[in-house]
């Protein structure tokens, strides 16, 4: 019994030290991203509320995509002929 007591604080423990070092990560992202991620949550609650209809919520999404876009470019491989 103590065994799996013991295991299961050192699983915690583990698990805890990842989400931190998780939440670190995050923290350090680059200020582009977390502008664009805040403007997606922001755009998403109007819509929930009825601040926003779906048009509206559908133009904010292709502004928010062009953005990333530009930020972080989507490289796709060569096709193999």
């Amino acid at each position: 019994m103590l065994a799996t007591m013991l295991a299961a604080a050192a699983i915690a423990g583990v698990y805890l030290w990842l989400i931190a070092r998780h939440l670190r990560k995050s923290a350090a992202l680059d200020g582009p991203h977390r502008r664009l991620a805040r403007a997606e949550r922001a755009a998403a609650d109007r819509l929930l509320v009825g601040d926003l209809d779906r048009a509206g919520y559908r133009a904010e999404m292709e502004m928010v995509a062009a953005l990333d876009a530009v930020h972080r470019p989507l490289v796709a491989p060569a096709a193999e002929h």
